[in-house]
């Protein structure tokens, strides 16, 4: 990979946001453009002509910028985009199928440079030509900087059931250590070095387009590895934890500065804490803190350290239990950051004696008397003995962490035993459930005799009241996993907690409604689907989608709503069911040029599947261009919208005679991108 020239540094901004996004659209549809039409076209002049326009109004004064390329995302600055994008996603395959790792364009990049950059990535990504003819090709104002792939050799023989998450995680592991070389022909055994990887990157220039590949790579495989197992995901999450423990701590500050996007960043460290191993865990949480500027407690960071060495370290339930820790607190932590240390110094020099070496521990010490009071309430059970003694030894479990092992005990207890009736009273109650809860897995069967007991009246208040007030995100998970399991008991205690100040509170119970797919009575949705919180609108959104009353008039509003991730929501609501009176407002959005890109694809896909004839005429008109003097129908240039309304009538108009003689015509083409669109499930 050649060294890319200078560009703007990570520490600038850069206009990535909605700006950068339509550069990316303009030069995935230009791509397209000059691969389909002949030379000299006047589509062609005026495809370039947009790319370079977009282009200088993202560099705004700047003098160049580069984007790295991943499987299915571009990066810039560490910010990947959606994958679900289908333009820039096919862009990103486009130019990973030609080994493209990085894209730099400068300012002066004028239309006839534009047009040779746009027909050489159209002519040789489609063709997968060897890296080495990338790198020959040369612009004044562009630059190409190819990676190559090669399989990753596992410790021993791929197992036939290797998932295929672990299958990428392995070629973009083998990606990620020749883009880091700078070498295509790099041997094999220098790419499964973790050491080599990291002193490479180490060693490298300080270059943008260089990091955006790096992070992209490292991006990509923390999502494909979170929830991979199997010896070859284990391969390669093992080289990529031993990478991270060795890079310097300021190339890694540099590349977790990349992420220049806050929620791109904390998905990524969210991701990575359920990838990779726990020292490298704490190592990217400690960079990620000091590339923002911010303070971890020191209290936190040694217990982290702490965790790490038992979860490296250790053995059996104590390394299981350190490990499940430390990634719940690196969940949490990277919710927002810590306050400076408020410890005494006598204390905080009490934590560093606590999270020194590990050596020669080999368990956690039991609390004091649990075991003893077991055996006599198990004693007093079995025998149907009472007393002081065994009410002490009831207290001591009922307050403790053997509350779990007293429900078991009560559970099965002699049949009609007096002690176990006495004792199911102070167990069956609102306290104990949340305990329960709160135990996570040691407590969950426990929690099912308690919740048969009781029933799900009962049980939903301290479910719900768990939800709102844990600190943990498991135990929110499982109290939400409960909930959801009330049916509509959950539905009627959620209606007196919706007016809780808090937007996450009310954003979680919306979300369980719309999981329930019920509303509470006589509680309307109004005042959610406005709320200034987009997080809590979407829910509510949701919900109200799922009830019938509801649904047309939230279609309505969600169309009209700031928030795209709504926006989209509702239009993949209409093309299940689009009512007629919410049908003009999906018109709109199919001719309005400002919608953004992706929202106007899915408008077109719902006309795809509506029977109203203004639909149909929508369709026509977007993809058609009249009639030739012969009085055959002419298909519209190719776009990515003109491409989405064939594929719609395709699905939902291919027996209507209004539609054939343009379906005819679109299978007449010879563009490869019309035939695949006939041929492919537009869903």
């Amino acid at each position: 990979m050649p060294h890319p020239a200078a560009v703007p540094t990570p520490g600038e901004s850069i206009a990535a946001g909605r700006d950068f996004v339509h550069l990316l659209t303009e030069f995935a549809v230009a791509i397209q453009h000059h691969g389909t039409y002949p030379p000299g076209h006047p589509f062609l002049s005026r495809s370039a002509d947009a790319v370079v326009t977009r282009l200088d109004a993202v560099l705004d004064g700047r003098a160049a910028l580069s984007f790295g390329v991943a499987r299915a995302q571009l990066v810039i600055e560490g910010v990947a985009t959606d994958p679900a994008n289908p333009v820039l996603a096919g862009l990103a395959g486009r130019l990973h199928r030609g080994r493209i790792g990085a894209v730099t364009l400068r300012r002066g990049l004028d239309r006839d440079e534009a047009g040779s950059l746009l027909t050489f990535l159209a002519r040789e990504t489609e063709a997968g030509r060897p890296p080495a003819e990338l790198s020959a090709a040369e612009w004044r104002h562009a630059a190409l900087h190819s990676v190559s792939f090669a399989q990753l050799e596992f410790t021993g023989d791929e197992p036939e059931s290797e998932g295929a998450a672990s299958v990428r995680a392995a070629r973009l592991w083998v990606g990620l250590a020749r883009a880091a070389l700078a070498r295509d022909d790099a041997p094999e055994e220098e790419t499964r070095q973790p050491a080599a990887v990291a002193r490479a990157i180490d060693q490298h220039p300080r270059a943008a387009a260089y990091d955006q590949v790096i992070v992209g790579y490292l991006l990509q495989m923390a999502e494909e590895l979170r929830a991979e197992a199997g010896p070859g995901a284990a391969e390669v999450r093992r080289r990529v934890s031993d990478l991270l423990q060795r890079l310097d701590p300021a190339t890694l500050r540099r590349l977790v500065r990349m992420g220049g996007d806050e929620p791109q960043r904390r998905r990524f460290l969210l991701h990575a804490s359920q990838s990779f191993a726990a020292e490298a865990v704490v190592r990217l949480v400690r960079a990620a803190a000091e590339a923002e500027g911010q303070t971890i407690s020191h209290s936190l960071m040694r217990l982290l350290t702490k965790l790490s060495a038992h979860a490296d370290g250790s053995a059996g339930a104590l390394r299981s239990a350190a490990d499940a820790a430390l990634r719940e607190q690196v969940e949490r932590l990277v919710e927002g950051w810590a306050l400076p240390d408020p410890n005494p110094e006598t204390y905080t020099r009490a934590l560093d004696l606590l999270a020194g070496s590990v050596a020669g521990e080999v368990g956690v010490l039991p609390g004091p008397n649990e075991p003893d009071a077991e055996r006599v309430v198990q004693t007093a059970l079995e025998v149907g003995a009472d007393g002081p003694a065994v009410r002490r030894a009831v207290t001591l479990m009922l307050s403790g962490a053997a509350l779990p092992r007293l429900v078991s005990l009560l559970a099965d207890a002699p049949a009609g035993s007096a002690l176990a009736g006495s004792v199911w009273p102070a167990v069956l109650q609102p306290g104990s459930v949340r305990a329960l809860l709160r135990a996570g897995s040691a407590g969950a069967a426990a929690l099912d005799v308690v919740a048969a007991r009781i029933g799900a009246d009962a049980m939903a208040a301290p479910v719900l009241e768990e939800l709102a007030e844990s600190p943990s995100r498991t135990v929110r998970r499982a109290a939400l996993d409960r909930a959801a399991a009330l049916g509509r008991a959950a539905v009627r205690e959620i209606g007196d907690r919706l007016a809780d100040e808090r937007w996450y509170v009310v954003r979680n119970l919306l979300g369980l409604l719309a999981d329930l797919g019920a509303l509470p009575p006589g509680v309307p949705m109004a005042p959610w689907l406005r709320h200034a919180d987009a997080r809590v609108r979407r829910e509510a959104f949701r919900a109200a989608f799922r009830a019938g009353a509801e649904r047309e008039r939230a279609l309505g509003l969600a169309l009209t709503d700031t928030d795209p991730q709504v926006q989209r929501q509702a239009l993949a609501e209409c093309a299940a069911d689009c009512p007629p009176a919410v049908l003009p407002l999906v018109l709109r959005r199919t001719d309005d040029a400002a919608t953004d890109p992706e929202l106007r694809l899915l408008a077109i896909r719902v006309l795809g599947a509506s029977a109203d004839a203004r639909a149909l005429h929508t369709l026509l008109r977007l993809a058609g261009a009249g009639r030739t003097l012969l009085g055959r129908v002419r298909l519209a240039p190719q776009s990515p919208e003109m491409v989405a309304a064939v594929a719609a009538l395709r699905a939902g108009w291919s027996t209507d005679p209004a539609a054939a003689p343009l379906l005819a015509a679109a299978r007449r083409s010879a563009d490869p991108v019309l035939s695949r669109a006939l041929l492919l499930d537009p869903s």
